[in-house]
């Protein structure tokens, strides 16, 4: 696959956002600015044998407002809702402290249509899932997404870092829309391998939030670009 291939880390915003392992290619990036924050949004894939296997979006921001306004509190992160399959919440104190991990299904057959302007998806996914098609990837209908968010008055840094439990070879059944997906809790329980593979995300996101806590922790002081 041609593009800039990115492993490890990469600096967003002034953070050094750490990566799954693997070689990652940049989909798609934006700045966006607020009346009290500004920052950057960037996509990233990840390829095996032209079918999309890993997934991240990314959320940096800095307040940019004296004295610093914070950022709004994390959707689901006050409670676990009925699409969240694990939700491990550290404080969620809103345009203040907030520190909060989950992990749910993303239903990918909206970007699958990603050229009908009809659909109304964010302009970075679009793009990214224009890149995609363009180099001829195809994708999951479903994935599972470890969503994690740290956030201080001063900065937030949001990283959805998506898996295909095809890699587990872990099959889905076509749905139609998102609700009626085997992974939704309720539901999950008849699929003694779904919930295998959540339980190995899991401890997946115990061991990597830390990590993540360090590397927003680090950004405090560190210039943006």
């Amino acid at each position: 696959m041609a593009g800039r291939r990115i492993n490890g880390s990469l600096r967003v915003n002034g953070f050094d956002v750490p990566l799954p392992p693997g070689d990652w290619l940049q989909l798609a990036g934006a700045h966006f600015k607020q009346p009290t924050a500004a920052g950057e949004l960037l996509m990233l894939g990840r390829v095996k044998n032209r079918r999309l296997v890993g997934y991240i979006r990314i959320t940096a921001g800095r307040s940019i407002a004296n004295p610093p306004a914070g950022f709004p509190t994390t959707p689901g992160c006050d409670h676990q809702g009925a699409n969240t399959n694990v939700l491990v919440n550290e404080g969620g104190e809103p345009f203040g402290h907030e520190a909060c991990w989950m992990i749910d299904h993303y239903f990918l057959v909206p970007l699958q249509a990603w050229a009908d302007r009809a659909n109304k998806l964010p302009a970075l996914e679009r793009a990214a899932a224009g890149d995609l098609a363009a180099k001829g990837v195809s994708s999951p209908e479903e994935m599972i997404s470890l969503r994690l968010t740290r956030a201080e008055t001063w900065g937030l840094l949001e990283v959805r870092y998506i898996f295909s439990p095809e890699e587990d070879h872990i099959r889905s059944n076509n749905v139609a829309t998102y609700a009626d997906s085997d992974w939704q809790p309720g539901t999950i329980e008849r699929y003694p391998e779904k919930v295998a593979y959540i339980a190995k995300l899991k401890r997946w996101g115990d061991d990597f939030w830390p990590r993540f806590k360090s590397a927003f922790d680090a950004g405090r002081q560190a210039p943006s670009p």
